[in-house]
C-alpha cells in the first residue's frame, strides 16, 4: 500500500515513517525539509520503500504531482507549525496558513485523487482548560481553545469534518503532550519537550534542575505512532475522533533516573525556593492536569497500544544512549 506522510521529517513523522517501513510499506515521505541523516541511515535497512519528496505543503500543484506519481491510497497529515501557547498577533499568520490552509490542500487533493482514507494529527489543545478541571475529559468534551495553536486545530477539524461530508474518510487524532525517539529541533516549535531537553542535558554531561510541577501526560513517540497507523490501515473505524494519549501524569524526574542508569555522570534535582529551573516548559506548573485525555475510545476498538510510563521510559533512554546523540547534540 502507498503511503503519504506529511510532516514526515518531524518528531511524529519520523516515527510513523519508521514503523511503515519495518512492515513493509511503500511509504511517500512529505516535508519541507530533508529527513535527518541517521533517520535515511536507519530506514534504508528496513525492508518497505521510501520515496521521500521535498517541498512545502501549502504547494498543492506538486504535492498532486507526487500523489498522482505515487499512487498514493491513504495519507497521515502531520505537517503543522507548532506555536507556544504565549503566540499571538503576526505569529497566528503563518500558523493558520500552514496548519489551516495547508489541510484544506491536503483534504482536496485526496479527494481529487481518489485516496481512501486520510488522518488527520490533531491536538488536545483544542479542549483548553479542560484537563484542569475534575470532569473527565473525553472526546465528548466541548473544544474551547485558548491557544493560536489551539484555534488553528478546532479550525482544521472542522475542514476535515466537512471532507467527510463530501465521502472522503477522514479520521481526527488529537494528540497530546509526546516525547521519545526521533524529537529533534526542526524549527517549527517554540519549546522542545522537557524529556527532550532533559535528555540532551544528560549527552552533554550538563547538570538539570527540573520545576517542583512538571507533571503531564507525556506519552511515547513510538505509541503514538503506533495508534496513527491502526487508524491509517483499519478496514474500518466507529467513530471520526479519537484521544492518543498515555491517560495519566509523571514527573520528568522519572525519566531523569532511568538517564543515569545508563549515564552515572548525569546530575538532576528539582529547583529550590524562587530558584529557576534549567528546563523549559510550554505549560502552567501552577495547576495540576486533573483529566489528561485517556485513550478509552481508541483502545476499546483497535487494542491497546499505551504500555505504562517506566516502560516507556526505559525505551526512550535506551534509544536517546544508543541511537539519540546525532539528533540530540
Amino acid at each position: 500500500m502507498s503511503i503519504l506522510v506529511t510532516g514526515a521529517a518531524g518528531f511524529i513523522g519520523l516515527n510513523v515513517v519508521e514503523q511503515l517501513l519495518a512492515d513493509g510499506h511503500a511509504v511517500i515521505a512529505h516535508s519541507l525539509g530533508p529527513l535527518p541523516g541517521s533517520a535515511r541511515e536507519r530506514f534504508a535497512a528496513l525492508p518497505g520503500s521510501l520515496a521521500v519528496v521535498t517541498g512545502d505543503v501549502r504547494d498543492v500543484d506538486a504535492l498532486r504531482d507526487a500523489m498522482v506519481r505515487h499512487g498514493v491510497q491513504r495519507v497521515l497529515h502531520t505537517a503543522a507549525l507548532t506555536v507556544g501557547p504565549a503566540a499571538k498577533g503576526a505569529a497566528a499568520v503563518p500558523a493558520f496558513s500552514v496548519n489551516v490552509a495547508g489541510t484544506n490542500g491536503v483534504l482536496q487533493l485526496a479527494r481529487e485523487t481518489g485516496v481512501r482514507r486520510v488522518v488527520f494529527t490533531s491536538s488536545t489543545a483544542v479542549y483548553g482548560e479542560a484537563p484542569f478541571a475534575e470532569a473527565p475529559l473525553t472526546e465528548e468534551t466541548p473544544t474551547t481553545p485558548l491557544t493560536v495553536y489551539g484555534y488553528t486545530k478546532v479550525a482544521a477539524e472542522a475542514l476535515v469534518a466537512q471532507a467527510r461530508t463530501f465521502g472522503l474518510d477522514t479520521v481526527c487524532a488529537r494528540l497530546t503532550a509526546i516525547y521519545g525517539p526521533w524529537e529533534h529541533d526542526s524549527g517549527v516549535r517554540d519549546t522542545l519537550s522537557p524529556p527532550f531537553q532533559i535528555a540532551r542535558a544528560a549527552l552533554r554531561g550538563e547538570p538539570v534542575v527540573l520545576a517542583e510541577g512538571g507533571e503531564r501526560d507525556w506519552t511515547s513517540s513510538t505509541a503514538i505512532a503506533r495508534a496513527l497507523i491502526r487508524l491509517l490501515l483499519a478496514p474500518a473505524h466507529r467513530h471520526d475522533v479519537y484521544n492518543l494519549g498515555v491517560g495519566h501524569t509523571w514527573h520528568p524526574e522519572a525519566l531523569c533516573a532511568a538517564l543515569r542508569e545508563r549515564v552515572p555522570t548525569f546530575a538532576w534535582r528539582r529547583a529550590g525556593q524562587d530558584e529557576s529551573p534549567s528546563i523549559a516548559y510550554n505549560d502552567d506548573l501552577a495547576r495540576p492536569r486533573r483529566s489528561p485525555p485517556a485513550p478509552t475510545r481508541f483502545e476499546a476498538e483497535f487494542g491497546a497500544v499505551f504500555s505504562e510510563p517506566r516502560a516507556a521510559i526505559d525505551a526512550y533512554a535506551d534509544w536517546v544512549v544508543t541511537q539519540g546523540r546525532g539528533l540530540l547534540i
